[in-house]
């Protein structure tokens, strides 16, 4: 006997509340969505009278003979089977979360106050090593259980210190600090827009403590709170600048300046324009970029910071490629190499963990790619797609895209397709946007393969991407 619409309702209700059901989301996998369903009494018929998608192909995804790879796919079956916004963003079908939500544990945002992830970030920068996506969710769910106490106490330290700014000692620069270097790995695995609201609140409050103490060049806790605030706002202008508001980018970029000219801390100068030097060439000035990364490396040097010198030579050496400078961008990148020798990003400065050898490796590849040399481009890109593991956050993004856009250069549209589909769903979740022209790039480069399933998946992909950063708020 047919069910009646409520109990159809409430079953599917009572599916879209279960953790496995977010985690085929979160995979795409409509076949373990179809079982999860077939479980709990929706049966394929059903299915397919509420999205219109022929039973034998519901029965396909559900045995594993064909995948979902086209994202009007996805739309159609949560707008038939009338799926909450939760999921549609775990699928990554609408950029933002609506207020108020909150993913199950395993998913990737987390849904906590500012204060909590001010204290998230200190732990994390406390602890001096690395976070990935599950060691993060493990250290929020191990704050939950001791925020209010954490934030009694910590909170009236600083509420003292800020009243009272002599007061100021140790602890507390300590905690500015700690919190400073977590929120950079926190950067790579949680929303630009989330880190920039977050960094908002922490720069505050370093500024009233910074307005409060009188001016010392002796005052070695007053040097180490103007570096912290210098290092702070270097990433809330890269969050910025992510999520496509150059202006308040080159605002923080500025201050960050400020501050280093103040502690005499001149890496951070060199970091401010090395990240500024990503505007003028996300919109086609090579340049104009050059010359900032030139300026920065006069500010750099292998004593103070190797793994600083080491990321802005390549930089230079990628920038130089785009102008067709061969001899150049040889050059520096021989520099970024000799330099890379000698480094320890884990050990170096707060904004200098990304530079892995994954990482060094795609300025590699980018370099080759643009002075003609394609057969070692690709060498590279082989090797390390060998090698990658499933790595997380935004520079998973721009390996990808790097991988990709070598493999279009050599002709393998479809592999192309398929790393760029994968770099662009990483795009989506941690609202990268400034990164979205490379993607761009590569789609315009894919077009005339429009007809091959692989990428018009791609090419859709993309689309509902660029649609998605369009009409979210700034």
């Amino acid at each position: 006997m047919p069910l009646d619409d409520h109990v159809v309702r409430e079953r599917l209700d009572a599916v879209f509340a279960r953790q496995d059901t977010f985690e085929a989301c979160k995979r795409r996998d409509l076949g373990a969505l179809i079982r999860i369903l077939s479980a709990h009494g929706i049966t394929q018929g059903q299915v397919s009278a509420m999205t219109g998608i022929a039973q034998s192909r519901l029965s396909d995804y559900k045995r594993g003979k064909h995948q979902a790879t086209y994202a009007s796919t996805l739309e159609t079956i949560a707008d038939g089977l009338g799926m909450p916004q939760l999921l549609r963003r775990a699928m990554g079908l609408v950029a933002e979360a609506p207020t108020g939500s909150s993913a199950p544990a395993a998913g990737l945002d987390i849904q906590a106050d500012t204060f909590d992830l001010q204290l998230l970030a200190e732990a994390i920068g406390r602890n001096g090593s690395g976070v990935k996506r599950r060691e993060l969710l493990s250290l929020a769910a191990q704050l939950g259980a001791t925020a209010a106490l954490a934030q009694s106490e910590v909170w009236e330290r600083l509420a003292y210190a800020l009243t009272k700014p002599s007061a100021m000692n140790e602890t507390i620069v300590r905690e500015m600090e700690a919190r400073s270097a977590g929120l950079y790995q926190l950067e790579e695995v949680v929303s630009a827009r989330t880190v920039l609201k977050v960094l908002t609140v922490h720069l505050r409050e370093v500024s009233t403590l910074l307005n409060g103490r009188a001016i010392d060049p002796k005052d070695d806790l007053r040097r180490r709170l103007i570096v912290a605030a210098g290092e702070s706002s270097l990433l809330a202008g890269w969050s910025a600048s992510a999520l496509g508001d150059t202006g308040t980018a080159r605002n923080f970029y500025e201050t960050a300046i400020k501050a280093a000219d103040e502690a005499r801390d001149s890496s951070v100068t060199a970091c401010a324009l090395a990240y500024r030097s990503y505007i003028p060439s996300g919109n086609g000035a090579n340049g104009r970029a050059r010359v900032l990364l030139a300026e920065a490396l006069e500010n750099a040097s292998v004593k103070a910071s190797p793994t600083t010198v080491a990321w802005i030579s390549a930089r230079h050496a990628e920038e130089s490629a785009h102008l067709g400078d061969a001899s150049q961008a040889l050059d520096s990148w021989k520099r970024a190499e000799e330099a890379f020798s000698v480094a320890d990003p884990e050990e170096d400065r707060v904004w200098t963990r990304f530079l892995n050898q994954d990482r060094l490796d795609t300025f590699h590849i980018a370099t080759y790619l643009n002075i003609g040399k394609l057969d070692d481009a690709q060498e590279i890109a082989t090797h390390l797609l060998a090698r990658l593991t499933p790595a997380e956050g935004k520079r998973a993004a721009v390996i990808r895209e790097n991988i990709a856009t070598a493999h279009l250069a050599r002709g393998s549209v479809n592999e192309a397709a398929r790393i760029a589909q994968s770099g662009l769903a990483i795009v989506r979740e941690t609202e990268f946007e400034m990164w979205l022209s490379r993607f761009e790039a590569i789609a315009k480069g894919l077009r005339r393969w429009q007809n091959q399933p692989a990428i018009r998946a791609y090419l859709e992909e993309f689309a509902m991407t660029k649609r998605q950063f369009a009409s979210s708020p700034r």
